[in-house]
């Protein structure tokens, strides 16, 4: 290849593939919608585990999780003997610099690789001063040529970003639309900014929960009764999840009074003492009694009881990671992460959850634009950027395949996809489903749990993944969960992690606990 382009990748986080190519969708993003006219579009790319760390790391090595050892959130390292994507670009003359937030944290390991890897806070939006200076940067070359620059943003994860102009239904009939509605202008920007001779991929990490049911005699249903975890809300109530946003903006004030609990929390030294224990309790109490003050859709005793029972879980959580116990802390984050207004995502392998776009458009590719229907993996990203970069076989032996050859071609080809859920957590015995996605088939289960249900679906006739095919389809489960045992076992990095310190623990559990997922 004769001159390398510039090529501007952007991840946005939760972005599930409905919003962009589904015919019922409510948003309105004419600049993403003009943008995916011009593209090579594939609305199925499937991730394997859908949450954001494990599926940035697969993007980024073009392995399973397993091997690349970020496996949930919280206590893992990414395998350092891996070749990553920006590795490899550096290795052929590329400058790559990397611009994400949520739980992607430096000491994950995801950013080796990377020139520059900027970690922000979530709430540096594209319409703040962080979102008008990047731009800044694109438009006056403030990125060497030939640059890598990967954008990661998390508008629409929730609590969902959704500036004053566009809180009406004219804009979506969720929170998660009218979010996505208010990114499509950043995002044009973004790929305008680019400029005209640079590759650009719009794609997510992972998919979101918005309005669907979990089936009864499922698994995760089983779970949170085993765990003893309030059952999910049924739907999404665009009302309900401003409200929440509402009050996560008003509890913040809240966090700097849980940060004392952390002053315990991380002394590795010794328990807290009993008297300090009883000076955290106190704390909890007006912690309790603010949240129901402030938590309008949600005034009544029983939220009192919700909230408290929140906190309790927020103590056990730091109390075991003062003492470095991991075990328990993941545990006990577990059992939050899961609970009401947390199950977003990572909690299961349907599709809604797995499901991606994935839109390139720029130099090297030619020909017109064209909407594949071919399921293609995330895993698959890198080998197809080796391959269509004319950068020669990815390093190591990553599980994606290339799928260049299909950006210009109507042929399809399906792979099978191995997947798994966390909830989050590595508490892998109390919460694990395994599963795989292979033609029209899909399999869920527990391999761990022997009174766990199994779940089998028939995608061609049921997209919905709402009627369980296990119990009659007794064969087609069984080959389906051998292949899947099968591909774990041949996963040589299988929960390759490196352990963290208690005091390592402490700083991602207070990340999390800002996030939102506890």
């Amino acid at each position: 290849m004769a001159a390398r382009p510039n090529i501007l990748m952007i991840v946005v986080d939760c972005l599930r593939s409905d919003r962009i190519f589904g015919p019922d969708r409510t948003s309105r993003t004419p600049r993403i919608d003009d943008f995916a006219a011009k593209a090579r579009a594939f609305p199925r790319m499937f991730v394997e585990n859908p949450i954001t760390s494990p599926s940035f790391a697969s993007i980024l090595t073009g392995c399973y999780s397993l091997t690349h050892g970020v496996t949930s959130l919280l206590g893992v390292q990414m395998d350092e003997g891996l070749a990553t994507l920006p590795g490899i670009l550096e290795e052929h003359g590329y400058h790559t610099y990397a611009e994400v937030t949520g739980p992607l944290l430096p000491m994950l390991g995801i950013g080796r690789g990377f020139g520059e890897y900027a970690h922000r806070s979530q709430n540096w939006t594209g319409d703040t001063r962080w979102g008008r200076r990047l731009l800044e940067r694109f438009r006056k070359g403030g990125f060497t040529a030939p640059w890598f620059v990967l954008v990661h943003l998390w508008e629409i994860h929730e609590p969902r970003h959704v500036p004053p102009a566009f809180r009406s239904r004219a804009f979506g009939a969720t929170a998660y639309d009218r979010a996505w509605s208010a990114l499509d202008g950043f995002v044009g920007d973004l790929i305008g900014a680019a400029g005209s001779d640079a590759l650009v991929i719009l794609t997510g990490d992972h998919g979101e929960r918005v309005g669907e049911t979990v089936p009864p005699g499922t698994l995760l249903p089983y779970f949170m009764d085993k765990l003893g975890i309030a059952r999910l809300d049924r739907e999404e109530d665009s009302r309900v999840q401003e409200d929440l946003v509402l009050y996560k903006k008003r509890g913040r004030q809240l966090h700097d009074v849980s940060r004392r609990l952390d002053a315990y929390a991380k002394r590795e030294e010794s328990p807290i003492e009993p008297r300090n224990r009883i000076q955290i309790c106190l704390t909890l109490i007006r912690i309790a009694l603010t949240r129901l003050r402030t938590q309008r859709f949600h005034p009544t005793p029983a939220g009192l009881r919700e909230m408290w029972r929140l906190k309790k879980e927020d103590f056990r959580i730091g109390l075991a990671v003062g003492q470095g116990d991991s075990r328990a802390a993941q545990r006990q984050i577990l059992r939050v992460t899961l609970s009401q207004f947390h199950l977003q995502h990572g909690y299961h392998i349907y599709d809604y959850l797995a499901q991606v776009p994935f839109l390139i458009a720029g130099p090297p590719l030619k020909g017109s634009p064209r909407r594949q229907r071919s399921a293609v993996r995330n895993i698959d990203i890198l080998p197809t950027f080796c391959d269509l970069l004319e950068l020669g076989p990815p390093p190591g032996a990553p599980h994606g395949r290339s799928f260049a050859p299909l950006l210009n071609s109507d042929a399809v080809e399906e792979r099978p996809l191995y997947m798994e859920a966390r909830g989050g957590a590595q508490a892998t015995r109390d919460f694990y489903i395994r599963g795989l996605r292979s033609g029209a088939w899909k399999i869920a289960y527990a391999p761990f749990d022997a009174e766990a249900p199994l779940e089998l679906y028939d995608l061609a006739a049921d997209a919905r993944e709402e009627a369980n095919r296990a119990p009659e389809r007794t064969e087609i489960a069984a080959a389906l969960r051998a292949e899947a045992e099968k591909l774990a076992g041949e996963m040589s990095g299988a929960e390759a992690g490196a352990a963290w310190t208690a005091a390592e623990q402490a700083v991602l559990v207070e990340k999390l606990r800002s996030l939102g997922y506890m």
